[in-house]
């Protein structure tokens, strides 16, 4: 894969992504702060990322 520029659902920012990226890899957006998942290479999907929830030991 090479170098491809996705942009951010949330503010339409722009970023680069490695050759090495991989599915399910996480990114943080530069531009807003937002957390995206890589959801498939081909064709090229991003996504928000799952939001980590708190674990009282339930």
């Amino acid at each position: 894969m090479d170098a491809t520029k996705i942009e951010c659902p949330d503010c339409g920012g722009h970023k680069e992504l490695a050759p090495q990226t991989e599915i399910g890899q996480l990114l943080n957006c530069a531009d807003c702060g937002a957390r995206l998942e890589v959801l498939s290479l081909s064709p090229l999907n991003i996504g928000h990322a799952p939001q980590i929830e708190e674990d009282f030991g339930e």
